[in-house]
């Protein structure tokens, strides 16, 4: 099976293509020649080509650590388009035609729709008061970073979590999203809490695709001052080697308005990989239509073994990039005696 990067789900994990020009110079184009996804067979085969390229790219101390958030947060681009004519409201973050960018503010022209702290708030244009407000940190605490797209009488919120720097896989409750009701007094009508950091989503119709990046779950031997680096980096290869494929897919929890629960797992037929990949990074791709809400069908996710932060898309494609310029040094734990 074999998934292009022109279909609408697919993934683009190209890190030339963002390569940038000097201030002033021509975006220098970059071709993606023929950009293919491939499924793995099965979860033998996955597991078999997860091991054997996180193997060869473990370091002494791991795997890493991910982009700080203040570099992402630069390398979003301005989005400011001329629509060819002044519209009643503005429509924030629309790069591409009817596709939506996630924003801290979206209006209806009725109506403003924001998040700040973790607090869902619906201010009136006509009378610039706060009609409704909903605390959505769940025990976050404040300034959780957030984000949001609405359609209709939907929003759908991303709370990162995580503080000043991504975390590549932290605790459960680190990235969320959040669906919420908007007719009305604002309710929560289903979250989803993805296993790894969310990058970014965009929205077509009222249709979502949102990207969570996740690395391998992966206890690696403590690290010991005397042991020299090519000895860590020998025991880090066989922790990888040992580890199973459940260590890869991403893990998906959903709670439903009444406070049920289910936990799903990525199935190994819905994971693909390109020709060339480190083995040490899990992209997901949720879906989410916001006028249907969460359906039995979850987020329908499909994975790709690859990196990126950056997202990008038009009405019928998804694209995810990576620029290495923008990722940190591996992260030095404290030796331990």
């Amino acid at each position: 099976m074999i998934r292009t990067a022109v279909t609408a789900t697919a993934l683009a994990a190209v890190a030339a293509a963002c390569a940038s020009s000097p201030e002033g110079a021509q975006p220098r184009k970059t071709s993606l020649g023929s950009v293919r996804l491939v499924a793995y067979t099965g979860c033998d085969d996955l597991l078999a080509g997860l091991r054997e390229r996180a193997a060869q790219n473990v370091g002494p101390y791991g795997f890493g650590t991910v982009m700080p958030m203040t570099a992402r947060a630069e390398a979003r681009a301005d989005t400011g388009a001329d629509t060819g004519g002044a519209p009643e409201h503005s429509t924030t973050n629309v790069h591409e035609a009817g596709v939506d960018e996630p924003d801290l503010v979206k209006t209806d022209g009725d109506r403003l729709v924001t998040v700040t702290d973790g607090t869902l708030r619906v201010i009136d244009t006509a009378t610039k008061k706060v009609t409704e407000s909903l605390d959505l940190t769940d025990g976050d605490g404040p300034r959780v970073p957030a984000d949001l797209l609405i359609s209709g009488d939907r929003a759908l919120v991303m709370l990162r979590g995580g503080g000043a720097v991504y975390r590549s896989f932290g605790p459960p409750r680190d990235t969320r999203y959040v669906l919420v009701d908007l007719a009305g007094e604002p309710k929560v009508l289903s979250t989803v809490e993805p296993q790894g950091t969310y990058v970014d989503a965009r929205m077509a119709g009222s249709t979502v695709r949102l990207v969570t990046r996740s690395q391998p779950d992966i206890t690696f031997p403590q690290v010991r001052s005397v042991i020299p680096e090519a000895e860590r980096i020998k025991r880090n290869q066989e922790a990888v080697r040992k580890a199973p494929a459940e260590a890869w897919l991403p893990k998906i929890k959903i709670t439903d308005a009444s406070g049920s629960a289910t936990e799903t797992t990525v199935a190994c037929a819905r994971v693909s990989h390109p020709a060339d990949y480190t083995g040490t990074s899990m992209l997901t791709v949720h879906t989410i239509d916001l006028a249907k809400g969460v359906t039995a069908a979850g987020t329908d996710p499909i994975a790709l073994a690859a990196d990126g932060d950056i997202v990008y898309g038009t009405g019928g494609s998804l694209y995810v990039a990576s620029n290495p310029h923008w990722w940190g040094m591996p992260a030095r734990p404290l030796p331990v005696a």
